[in-house]
């Protein structure tokens, strides 16, 4: 059965420090340099733990009883500044049973330096996908749409997106107009406003996402409407998703309970949960909604009032 498979390591260390994240305090983990060889770089203790499970998740995923249809990786902190995520997503993505891999991302890596890594070590860059999302914070406007661009440009699959912050709307539209029309920006709603958003911030937000009324719904759970997917821990303990912390099996052991339990949350409150869902809203983002791409986006500028 062709699922959305999601992976997370024992990473979490990031190179940003936004107020609101936890991973801004573990700080001195990346990887020293770059090179030109990203299978040779030195790693520190942690970095090479979380590469040597990373890397046993790719062995059993490529196996020979091969899992099928799409991995997404949603580290804690930063991956993708590390280049042995690279070769592991080009490893994976050479898996004849795998129609697509990606990784959620802060997209501060040097793109060309990292997608170099990426094709000498295999990977097929039809099948890469790329999630990132700007942090005001830390990075501005510009040098983030000159990543995106440079993307569009080497024709890679990729979204971005920014969290619906009231305040912060000039400069997501700002995002938005300065990104190729081709790239889908999504605004996730903002956790701890305290308050519904008003009229004008829904049509804002809506008019730079088209998609925003999925953020402001409200999902059950519901196990019957997921039933492929599953999330896999650096020890191979598996989840429904992301938020559902129930234990369905374990990933090395080839252990997948035939009767899962119930779901242990009461509403899938983020994309990453309610994405699961088979949901006719979800359409545009088919056959992997875990990416967060439609197909066939194109973002029109509004016509000035």
């Amino acid at each position: 059965m062709k699922r959305q498979w999601y992976y997370r390591g024992s990473l979490k260390s990031c190179n940003y420090s936004c107020s609101y994240c936890p991973f801004s305090n573990k700080k001195g983990q990346h990887t020293p340099g770059y090179g030109n060889n990203c299978q040779n770089c030195s790693l520190s203790s942690e970095l090479q733990k979380d590469k040597t499970a990373f890397f046993h998740f790719i062995k059993e995923a490529c196996g020979t009883e091969a899992i099928q249809g799409a991995v997404q990786i949603i580290p804690y902190g930063e991956a993708l500044i590390h280049p042995y995520y690279w070769e592991g997503l080009a490893k994976l993505s050479q898996a004849p049973s795998l129609d697509a891999v990606g990784a959620q991302s802060n997209f501060s890596f040097p793109v060309e330096k990292m997608l170099s890594c990426y094709k000498e070590c295999g990977g097929e860059f039809g099948k890469l996908r790329l999630w990132g999302t700007f942090h005001p914070e830390m990075v501005s406007v510009e040098r983030f749409v000159q990543q995106c661009h440079t993307l569009t440009a080497l024709n890679i699959s990729y979204c971005a997106g920014v969290v619906g912050v009231p305040g912060h709307i000039e400069i997501i539209q700002k995002l938005r107009n300065s990104l190729p029309p081709s790239a889908y920006l999504w605004v996730n709603k903002m956790d701890g406003l305290g308050r519904a958003y008003t009229l004008s911030e829904k049509e804002a937000f809506l008019e730079i996402d088209p998609y925003f009324g999925l953020e402001l719904s409200h999902y059950k759970a519901d196990v019957s409407l997921c039933p492929d997917n599953r999330f896999v821990e650096a020890d191979g303990t598996m989840h429904r998703c992301n938020l559902d912390r129930k234990v369905i099996g374990n990933f090395y052991n080839r252990e997948i309970l035939c009767k899962t339990p119930a779901c242990s949350r009461k509403e899938c409150s983020c994309y990453l949960s309610y994405c699961n869902r088979k949901d006719s809203a979800l359409h545009p983002f088919l056959p992997y909604p875990a990416f967060r791409i439609p197909s066939g986006f194109t973002f029109h500028m509004p016509t000035p009032s």
